[in-house]
C-alpha cells in the first residue's frame, strides 16, 4: 500500500508538461470542490432554518404537556402528583378551544387559550411582547394578550380603554364559521387588550391568551383544563422526566415532550435532509465522471511506468491501488479545498448576514446557518468513497492491460 501510495503522489506530481490531463486533474478537483462546498453550505443553511424552527416551537410549546387520552377536559388534579418530581420546575393548567374574536364589524377565528397565575413563570409568551404587559386582570375587567396578526386582522391596540373585543365560544355541536354569531349558537364574553405577542405566523394569527378563569366560564367547564404544561429544569431530562411522570398518573393519560407534541414536523425535517444528502450524493457521483476519464487517460499515458514496474515485478493489486489511491488523493484534495470554502461562505453569512430574507413578515433578517462537524464528516466520507469506487475500473482497467503487455513483451 505505501508502495501504491507513494506512485500514486508522483503520478499526479511528476507532469512536467501541461497536457490535457493536467488541466483534466483540475477540473476534476474543481468540480468535487464546488459539490463539496455547496453540500457543506445547504447543509448549514438547513441546520440552521431547522434549529430556527426549533427555538420558534419551543417558544409556544411546553417542555412537557400532559392531555386526557378519552376526554378533552378533566378535572383531575394532579399538580401535587407532578410537582415533587425532581426536573419539574413549574406546572400550569390550561383550557384550550378555538372562538371567534368581534372588533366592530371585524371578526377573527383564533384558539383562546386559558391560563393559570403559574403560567408566567414559564417564561415562553411574556419574553415574546412586542406592546403591553403580561397580565388578564385589572380590577374587574377581564383583558388577554393577543398574537400581532389578529391585532393586525382587527385592528387593535394595546391598554386602549375604548376597545371592548367581544368573544363568541361556539356551542360543540356546531361548526365554527365566521359570520355566523347567532346568539343560540355562542357564549359571549367581553375583553380588552392587554398585550401583543410575535412569534411566527402559524402562532401569531390564531392564539389569544388570558386567565384560566375567563376562558372556564366562557367555554363553559368550571374547574376543568384540558391539559396541564410544564416546565422542566433540564431539557437533556425531558425523557425521563416523561417517563417518571407515566409512573405517577398512569395510563389514561398522554405525557408528551415538546419533541412528541411537534413529531410530524421533525420526521419531516429528517425525511428532507436525507433527500438533501440524495440529492447532493448524485451531484457529487457525476462530479467523479472526470476522475473516472481522467485515471483511464492516465493509465493509457503512463502504460510505459506500469510496463517497468511490472518488470521489476510488480503486483497486479498494487497497480490497481495505485490508481484508486489517486482517485483518493484527488478526493482530499477537493475535501480540504470545499471545506475551506463551504466553512469560509458560512461563517461569513451566520456573522454579517450577507444573503439577507427579502419578506416584511419574516421575523429574521438573513438566512441563519448552523454549521455541524457531523456534516462535513459525512460529507467528506461520501467524497472519498465516491473518488475511489470512480477509480476501481481505471486501475482495473490499466493492471489487466499492463500484465497483458509485458507477457506478450516476454514471449516476443
Amino acid at each position: 500500500m505505501k508502495f501504491s501510495l507513494k506512485a500514486a503522489l508522483k503520478f499526479i506530481l511528476s507532469r512536467k508538461d501541461k497536457t490535457f490531463i493536467n488541466f483534466l486533474s483540475y477540473i476534476s478537483i474543481l468540480a468535487l470542490s464546488i459539490g463539496t462546498a455547496a453540500m457543506i453550505i445547504v447543509l448549514s443553511v438547513y441546520n440552521g432554518l431547522e434549529n430556527t424552527l426549533k427555538s420558534i416551537y419551543n417558544d409556544f410549546d411546553a417542555d412537557i404537556k400532559i392531555e386526557k387520552k378519552e376526554s378533552k377536559y378533566f378535572t383531575d388534579n394532579l399538580i401535587s402528583v407532578i410537582k415533587p418530581i425532581e426536573n419539574v420546575d413549574v406546572v400550569s393548567g390550561v383550557i384550550e378551544n378555538k372562538v371567534i374574536f368581534q372588533n366592530d364589524k371585524k371578526e377573527a377565528v383564533a384558539y383562546l387559550k386559558g391560563v393559570d397565575s403559574s403560567f408566567i413563570k414559564q417564561e415562553r409568551i411574556g419574553k415574546k411582547l412586542t406592546e403591553g404587559d403580561f397580565i388578564f386582570k385589572r380590577g374587574k375587567i377581564d383583558y388577554g394578550v393577543f398574537g400581532r396578526g389578529i391585532k393586525y386582522n382587527l385592528g387593535l391596540k394595546a391598554n386602549s380603554d375604548f376597545q371592548n373585543i367581544k368573544v363568541f365560544a361556539i356551542n360543540e355541536n356546531e361548526t365554527l364559521k365566521p359570520n355566523m354569531l347567532q346568539k343560540d349558537f355562542f357564549t359571549v364574553e367581553n375583553i380588552k387588550v392587554s398585550g401583543i405577542f410575535a412569534i411566527e405566523n402559524n402562532f401569531d394569527y390564531n392564539y389569544v391568551f388570558s386567565s384560566l378563569e375567563f376562558a372556564q366560564n366562557l367555554f363553559d367547564s368550571k374547574n376543568k383544563i384540558s391539559s396541564y404544561e410544564i416546565k422542566i429544569k433540564d431539557e437533556d431530562k425531558a425523557q425521563q422526566t416523561k417517563r417518571e411522570i407515566k409512573d405517577k398518573i398512569g395510563e389514561s393519560f398522554n405525557v408528551l415532550t415538546s419533541t412528541d407534541q411537534r413529531l410530524g414536523l421533525y420526521k419531516i425535517l429528517e425525511t428532507e435532509k436525507l433527500v438533501v444528502y440524495l440529492v447532493f450524493g448524485i451531484v457529487l457521483l457525476l462530479s467523479s465522471i472526470n476522475i473516472f476519464f481522467l485515471l483511464i487517460m492516465m493509465g493509457v499515458e503512463k502504460k510505459k511506468d506500469i510496463g517497468i514496474m511490472f518488470s521489476f515485478g510488480a503486483r497486479r493489486h498494487q497497480i490497481r491501488n495505485i490508481f484508486i489511491g489517486q482517485g483518493v488523493l484527488i478526493g482530499l484534495a477537493s475535501i480540504i479545498i470545499g471545506s475551506i470554502i463551504g466553512i469560509t461562505l458560512t461563517f461569513l453569512q451566520k456573522e454579517f448576514g450577507i444573503i439577507t430574507i427579502q419578506m416584511s413578515s419574516s421575523i429574521l433578517e438573513a438566512y441563519p446557518v448552523d454549521f455541524m462537524l457531523s456534516d462535513l464528516l459525512i460529507v467528506s466520507i461520501m467524497v472519498l468513497t465516491i473518488s475511489a469506487i470512480a477509480s476501481v475500473f481505471p486501475g482495473l482497467f490499466s493492471s489487466s492491460k499492463n500484465k497483458i503487455f509485458n507477457i506478450n513483451k516476454s514471449i516476443s
